[in-house]
């Protein structure tokens, strides 16, 4: 049953990404001809409900309980989050994560985004929507990726846009290899070795944070700590072909206002080392004792909401397949927008950039920004 179980996660969920690329991102495109800040909008909204379908899948198809603990997202703020990346599937159970902890009026409609490698925006419907619903996407290489995370603030900044932004300071997932490397980077540069984390790269963080905080565009920051106390799903095959997910995974939120986070370049990287230092005493101590850290249980308990994600998300790919077969218009719209998204990732850096551009060309042409 657990190999159909995985099988049966990755359809619904892979299929609900493809479903909702044709029939929801794509006809939204002439909007952002009108306003950006409403493209934004919609698209926020579409993507926030989907986040919910990923956690009702996790929680009620595979018997995942994620649990969440310390402090809520507040839905009204602009935050940075930081978090271990144990694994390579850990995107999965991010997911129920922010939907469980972004409280506020505005939860439904408030966006969280990945600070994620370039290659990842051409892989077809999950990598497409992101780039729609502009996540940031880097080169590892500096001088371009310093540029890009300017741009995007900057843009952000206009239009006065609310959001959280996650990026995992360890650059890759940990495993024996990733682990060496860390061991290699602590021996040389006098560091303690670690067993449970690896060594974070500060440049990126520190240059992000001070960013926001010189624009006064960061509320506060939130350290997040990722465990998985039974299965550890290393790959995307332990769970979708061989149906292992873990029975819970544990998160844990530490909200950092941004009124005491240090503002130079050197005590950014101290404030990051110590958060990883912190992380190690706190798995280590897990490992041996069993005792994770403690805090209030983020958990929602509005099940219609899921479960009307459920239903909408599960019965969206069968809609789209007939409005495909049904309507040419619908064909042509699909069609059109694919080949120019293909072209946009062939020529340039993704459609954020043209989203940008778009935005930079009304600025020009129009006094007032929309």
């Amino acid at each position: 049953m657990g190999h159909y179980k995985g099988r049966i996660y990755f359809i619904l969920w892979y299929s609900s990404i493809l479903a909702g690329y044709a029939g929801l991102f794509c006809p939204l495109i002439p909007i952002l001809l009108v306003s950006n800040k409403l493209y934004r909008y919609l698209t926020d909204v579409l993507f926030t409900f989907w986040q919910s379908y990923p956690t009702v899948l996790l929680e009620v198809l595979c018997g995942c309980d994620v649990q969440i603990l310390g402090d809520p997202i507040k839905a009204n703020e602009i935050s940075l989050l930081i978090m271990n990346h144990r694994t390579r599937t850990d995107w999965n159970f991010l997911w129920p994560a922010v939907y469980h902890s972004t409280h506020g009026s505005n939860r439904y409609k408030y966006p969280t985004k990945f600070v994620l490698k370039d290659i990842i925006r051409h892989i077809p419907g999950i990598g497409w929507v992101m780039q729609l619903a502009c996540f940031l996407y880097i080169k590892r290489s500096w001088n371009l990726d310093r540029k890009k995370i300017d741009e995007y603030i900057n843009y952000f900044c206009e239009i006065c846009y609310k959001y959280s932004l996650l990026i995992f300071p360890e650059g890759t997932d940990f495993t024996d290899s990733t682990k060496e490397n860390s061991n290699r980077y602590a021996k040389k540069h006098n560091l303690q070795k670690y067993e449970y984390v690896l060594h974070p790269r500060t440049t990126g963080f520190v240059y992000l944070a001070q960013k926001l905080l010189e624009k006064n565009a960061l509320d506060a920051l939130y350290d997040l700590t990722l465990i998985y106390p039974d299965t550890v799903p290393q790959t995307e095959k332990i769970m979708f072909n061989d149906g292992q997910f873990p029975q819970q995974v544990k998160i844990h939120f530490t909200r950092y206002p941004a009124s005491v986070l240090p503002k130079s370049s050197d005590d950014l990287k101290v404030f990051l080392e110590r958060r990883w230092l912190e992380k190690e005493r706190v798995l280590q101590e897990f490992h041996v004792t069993g005792h994770f850290l403690h805090g209030e249980i983020l958990k929602r308990t509005n099940l219609t909401y899921l479960y009307v994600s459920l239903i909408f998300w599960t019965l969206l790919p069968y809609i789209v397949l007939y409005c495909l077969y049904e309507y040419f218009y619908f064909r042509y719209i699909i069609i059109c927008h694919t080949l120019l998204l293909l072209i946009v990732n062939c020529t340039t850096d993704g459609f954020p950039e043209i989203e940008l551009a778009m935005y930079k060309l009304k600025k020009k042409l129009f006094s007032t920004p929309f």
